[in-house]
């Protein structure tokens, strides 16, 4: 199924003692890229919570961030009174080195970085919070897939719109090939007759009959309108098929392009050259919207 790259997934967690919450953010990216935003206490999971993430995603710029509060009573806390005093002195040069004036509260030093902290030590954090982490990172990012999918079924039907569109473009090119040599014949013929108007010569129409037939050679574009209608439905097929989708449908769109081009090159014919134009426009928006899928 088809799946957006752009998305956002979001998985909560309150318990006895910690609560947890991971938002999970993923934007466009040719390949999958991964940014962790873990707390300390937890940033030893950080390469097993990657290479989760990396067997359910494919394609994408991926953001997590991990927030983890320690809910514990207060006994579970301690202040370190040595990284108090050193604030409490740093408090009083301020105030005499620079004049500054006025005296942190207790609730002032309690809120500076260090001065609380769990009472044990970080790494006792892992151990309860692990399968906890891994639980809520499943659900933010079966959050966010649910999330790709909705948006990815919306670009497919777009792609498949678009398709539609230049198989009918294509028909419309097709019924206009034989009326191509057929005006190039007429206009050639027209031309040299006026050209000997009283001149006492006679047109051959055998060289004008082979001019002709070396110009149907040279601008015949059935094998590119043939290649399109067979990277159309690859397309096609592509959008229905599981797996990863965008690669292969921008590869897909260039080959149309390709094709698109070629008919505009060798045509000749001012019909056909705005019906290749407006074939190029809905390739250019196949392409953009394939580069949005996973």
């Amino acid at each position: 199924m088809a799946r957006s790259m752009t998305g956002f997934g979001r998985a909560q967690y309150n318990g006895e003692r910690y609560a947890a919450e991971i938002e999970v953010r993923s934007l466009n990216n040719r390949y999958l890229k991964v940014r962790m935003h873990t707390p300390s206490s937890i940033s030893i999971l950080e390469a097993e919570m990657e290479d989760f993430l990396r067997s359910k995603l494919s394609r994408g710029a991926v953001d997590i961030w991990i927030k983890i509060t320690d809910i514990s009573p207060a006994d579970a806390f301690k202040v370190d009174l040595e990284i108090v005093r050193k604030y409490r002195e740093f408090a009083a040069l301020l105030s005499n080195e620079m004049g500054i004036q006025g005296h942190p509260t207790v609730s002032d030093y309690l809120a500076l970085p260090g001065v609380v902290a769990a009472a044990g030590q970080d790494s006792d954090a892992v151990t309860p919070l692990r399968p906890v982490v891994m639980d809520i990172l499943g659900k933010a990012l079966d959050s966010l897939d649910a999330m790709r999918l909705r948006e990815g079924r919306a670009l497919a039907e777009d792609i498949r719109k678009r398709a539609g569109i230049l198989r009918d473009i294509a028909a419309e090119i097709k019924k206009l090939v034989p009326d191509v040599v057929t005006g190039y014949r007429d206009r050639i013929f027209a031309r040299v007759n006026e050209l000997l108007r009283g001149s006492g010569v006679e047109m051959v129409q055998q060289d004008l009959l082979r001019e002709v037939s070396v110009f149907a050679e040279r601008s015949d574009i059935s094998e590119e309108l043939a290649r399109i209608e067979s990277h159309l439905g690859q397309l096609v097929d592509t959008l229905d098929a599981d797996g990863e989708q965008g690669r292969k449908l921008e590869f897909v769109a260039q080959e149309l392009h390709r094709e698109i081009n070629t008919i505009g090159s060798k045509a000749n014919d001012a019909n056909i050259s705005r019906l290749v134009v407006d074939a190029k426009g809905e390739v250019d928006r196949i392409r953009e919207q394939s580069a949005n899928l996973e």
